[in-house]
This record gives C-alpha cells, structure tokens and sequence, in this order.
C-alpha cells in the first residue's frame, strides 16, 4: 500500500492507475473519461484536490488497486471514496488494506463520514457491508439514454413542441450572463427531489456560486452542456438539466429541476431532450447519457421512461461514520 503522486508517479504506474479506476468508474456509473485524458490532468496538476493511493501484491508487480478520497463539496466533514481492484487482485485482502488506509487518512483530515456508491450484488455490496459502521443512504437506479435513431427522432418531437408559453434554448459551458441569475435560481430547487438533502445541502446560487460551481464541474476537464426552457413573457430561465461531457463515449446526465410554479408542463422531458440532441450534435462520439436516480423519485424516473433511457444496474450511496471503532 503506498501513496501515489500522479505527478513523479512512474509513467506504468500512472497508466494503470488511470485505466483501473476509469475502467471501475465506467462500470459503477455507465460512463468515464478515457484513461490518457485522465493521467494528462492528473500528470498536470489539474484534476482538482485529492487524496491518492495504489496497491500492489508484491514492490515488483504492477499497480492492482487504486483509491482516491476527496472532500464532497457540500460538506468538508464528508469525504468520497472511489476504490477499485483489478479483477486479478479481487478477494485477496487488497480492497480491505485500501479501505483501512483511507480510513485512517480521512481522520487525520478531520472527516467524520465517507460516503462511496457501490453495485448492488457481488462484489460491491458485500465488500461494502464489511464495515460494521456503514448504513445505506439511498438506493439508486443506474440508466442509460442511448442516442440511437429511435431516441434521437423521440426526442425531436419533444424538443419541437415545447409548451405553450416557453421557449427550449441550450448552452455549452457557463451560462450567459443574461441568464445566469435565473439558472441559479432554478438550481436553487435541486434539493426538491426526493433523497436530494443526502447528497448536497442548502447552499445560495447567486451568480458568484453558479460560477464557482460551472468551474467545479469542469475542473476535471469535462465540457458542461445545459438544456434549459425559457418562460416567454419575461425571458428567464424556469428549467433545466445539466450534462458533462469527456472523451469517453457516454456522457454524464446530473441534476434536473423546475421552478415549482412552472411543473407539470412536462419541461422536465422537453429540456432534457434539447440537451440529449445538443450533446449528439456537439460531440458526435458519445454514444450514450448516463444518470443515477434515486428509486423513490418517481416522477424523473417516469421522465426518463418517456426519453427511453433503460435501467443498466443499481447502485446504493453508502456512508461509513469515522466516529466509531
């Protein structure tokens, strides 16, 4: 077990460090920057603040594990756990010493809870559960849009009927300046989604925080697509669904809300199909959007049914309190 610097980290030892945990990431959410794309930002100090490790089963074998720890955003008591073992190296105690190691580091930061989001089933879960301190915050449905023919014409149709009184417009990376104080505002009611208080808290969306938080989402090197609808009468955005893309083939589906006094107009489905049609218009290799929902929001979930996105897998957002033990 060794703390690994991407940055004096040997040029093989990067490359498989990159590739396990853009290989496990892809698996766990659908999607994931390419490996190269991601040793380039980590190889250049611009992947954002974090906390590394790698493992191997002797000093002489290649990187088998990998771990990374960073603060969440919304709460710097909390940190995010990504671990991943190459299937080689699995059920051989690997997975446990990465675990044990972050653990002990994440204390000495002060972190008083990390959370981490496992596959239900084999493996993950019952690695997770290993820890007698962890409980499961939401359980979460993993789907997929992809932007075939038949999805692409779906979603024109929604896209060329908005509903009377708005107008659907979309942007790639910050928004204007025009709209930047209404988008914040629509962000606003993120937390309105059922289990959205676990993930994120309270927080103001002036324009100062939008635009520290487009250069958050971004610091990774993801380009930012938003799909928004626009109310006629005073030009201002009222709904909106974010979206990251990378070199990889599946792009990243994030937060989608609505201003409570323009829902049930079906904007939720409109905007996300704008987007869905931007992104495949803009960056021609994706192949596919990606989003995690919870299981309990099923008013999305009837949302996504209606883009034809399809249930891949579930996921569980886990929480292991640092407090005991």
């Amino acid at each position: 077990m060794e703390i690994f610097d991407p940055v004096t980290a040997p040029h093989p030892d990067l490359a498989a460090w990159t590739a396990i945990l853009t290989a496990g990431q892809s698996e766990l959410s659908g999607g994931a920057p390419r490996a190269e794309d991601l040793a380039v930002r980590l190889r250049s100090r611009r992947a954002g603040q974090g906390w590394r490790w790698a493992a191997r089963l002797s000093a002489a074998e290649p990187v088998l594990g990998v771990a990374e720890l960073r603060r969440q955003p919304h709460d710097e008591r909390i940190g995010f756990l990504r671990l991943f073992v190459a299937p080689a190296a699995r059920r051989k105690g690997m997975g446990r010493e990465l675990r044990e190691t972050v653990v002990e580091r994440a204390r000495a930061l002060g972190m008083e809870r990390i959370q981490s989001t496992v596959l239900a089933g084999e493996p993950g879960e019952p690695f997770a559960r290993a820890s007698p301190y962890l409980r499961t915050l939401l359980r979460l449905e993993l789907q997929k849009q992809y932007l075939d023919e038949a999805t692409l014409r779906r979603c024109w149709s929604l896209a060329a009927t908005p509903a009377r009184g708005y107008r659907l417009t979309h942007w790639e990376g910050p928004a204007p300046d025009g709209l930047v104080r209404s988008f914040g505002r629509v962000m606003g009611h993120l937390l309105d989604a059922p289990g959205a208080a676990l993930q994120m808290r309270a927080r103001p969306w002036g324009p100062a925080q939008v635009r520290e938080w487009e250069r958050k989402i971004t610091e990774d090197g993801s380009r930012l697509v938003v799909g928004a609808a626009l109310d006629r009468m005073s030009d201002q955005v009222v709904a909106a669904t974010v979206c990251t893309v990378t070199g990889g083939v599946v792009a990243d589906q994030h937060d989608t809300a609505v201003m409570p006094a323009h829902r049930r107009r079906k904007l939720a489905s409109r905007v996300k199909a704008t987007q869905a049609l931007r992104v495949h218009d803009l960056f021609p290799h994706v192949q596919a959007l990606a989003v995690t929902i919870n299981q309990e929001n099923a008013a999305m979930l009837a949302v996504n049914r209606s883009l034809m996105y399809k249930r891949v897998a579930e996921r569980l957002l886990v929480e292991e309190s640092l407090l005991v033990g």
